[in-house]
């Protein structure tokens, strides 16, 4: 049971890394984005030097990253609940976690889901 849960750990902390990355990479593309928007507003005229064929891309650059991060993140949740779940057959066996109460799994902040 205990090595059950180390892979499970493991599996866990690796997907929590990788949620944050692609969270990371889906926020610096959106400041950039929006940085050069900001720019764009400051230039005199009506015609700015973003190309629509380039915002477009962008935007689905940014839709793409989002979709990964969402992706990422269902992956944690999903093995919090198999982490939760062999928690409670480990407590209900009469075994203690070998983690302390707050290092528990808990859904990703933001995430909108309740545990």
């Amino acid at each position: 049971m205990e090595m059950k849960w180390l892979v499970l750990r493991q599996k866990l902390v690796l997907s929590e890394i990788d949620a944050k990355l692609a969270k990371e990479s889906e926020v610096s593309l959106a400041v950039e984005m929006a940085r050069f928007g900001e720019m764009e507003k400051m230039l005199p005229g009506e015609e700015g030097f973003i190309e629509q064929s380039q915002r477009r891309a962008w935007e689905t650059r940014l839709r793409v990253r989002r979709e990964e991060t969402a992706k990422a993140e269902a992956k944690v949740r999903l093995l919090i609940r198999d982490m939760n779940d062999l928690l409670g057959k480990l407590a209900h066996r009469g075994f203690k976690p070998p983690v302390g109460q707050n290092e528990l799994p808990r859904n990703p902040s933001g995430s909108g889901v309740e545990p």
